[in-house]
């Protein structure tokens, strides 16, 4: 006697197949809308949050948390004591390279000596990236622009052009991108050392190409210590959380061994809250 399947002319296999089908296209549904309500988060932070802002009082902190909340209300009291502005960056995933950009040139305006360091070693990194196997030609835009970013520095030594470039989605993108190649580079270099800091069994190479080159991924202790190394600029970061301990936690990245013997002076300093970075300035 003829089964179902066999009057109608279908086997088993074609419904386990159309099965298949159909969970693999609720599957890629599901992915499309995951990717359009990302798009949607992050069209409404690029519209309401600039890439960098101008320097804001660290009294307006005060109003970002509710009067009774004494735990950030303390800890913003006292980072009023030594810190007067702060100036935001856009929470996007790159805020730290952004934050580290910008406040590297904004402190080395008019020092162009620094700049001229900084500006060769843009050069060298390319060359050092190639010999770890990256594409020669790939480079060459992000470095021109670079190149083309901190010869504008050089010669106008202005905050206003600073800014500029800064809020130019491309001119700024291309600086970060930049940055995390650096810190990749840097990793990559000195891999024995840091592969004891990476998890999940990753190599130092799957763990640059997954958490550090990609734009949006967000930045951790591995990346601040590779980049801090990497460009010798010495970081200090200013971390205020909900944890109970009263005080500020101050953690000083330094860019040489030999810096620490000495008195900490950093050239840059960032306020760390939960999954974002901006600027301080001190009073």
């Amino acid at each position: 006697m003829a089964t179902e399947n066999e009057k109608t002319g279908v086997s088993a296999s074609d419904n386990i197949d159309a099965s298949n089908f159909n969970n693999t296209s609720h599957d890629m549904d599901m992915d499309q809308q995951t990717q359009q309500l990302q798009n949607e988060i992050e069209k409404e932070i690029a519209e309401s949050q600039p890439l960098i802002s101008g320097k804001i009082p660290t009294t307006y902190l005060q109003k970002e948390y509710a009067s009774d909340d004494k735990i950030y209300q303390d800890k913003v009291a006292e980072l009023m004591k030594t810190y007067k502005y702060i100036r935001r960056t856009r929470g996007d995933g790159n805020c730290f390279y952004r934050a580290f950009a910008f406040g590297y040139l904004e402190k080395n305006l008019n020092n162009k000596k620094e700049l001229e360091r900084f500006r060769q070693l843009t050069y060298d990194l390319k060359d050092q990236l190639v010999k770890l196997g990256y594409l020669d030609f790939t480079l060459e835009d992000v470095r021109d622009v670079v190149i083309e970013i901190i010869d504008n520095i050089y010669k106008e030594g202005n905050e206003q052009s600073l800014i500029e470039n800064f809020c130019s989605q491309s001119y700024s993108d291309y600086f970060v991108a930049y940055l995390r190649l650096f810190t990749s580079g840097y990793l990559q270099m000195n891999r024995e050392f840091f592969e004891n800091f990476i998890e999940d069994g990753k190599s130092v190479k799957q763990f640059c190409s997954t958490e550090v080159e990609p734009m949006a991924r967000e930045s951790d202790n591995i990346h601040i210590i590779a980049l801090t190394k990497a460009a010798v600029v010495p970081l200090r970061v200013i971390y205020m959380d909900r944890s109970q301990q009263s005080s500020l936690t101050i953690h000083d990245f330094s860019a040489t061994d030999e810096e620490m013997k000495e008195i900490f002076k950093p050239m840059i300093t960032m306020l760390y809250r939960p999954g974002h970075y901006d600027l301080l300035y001190e009073n």
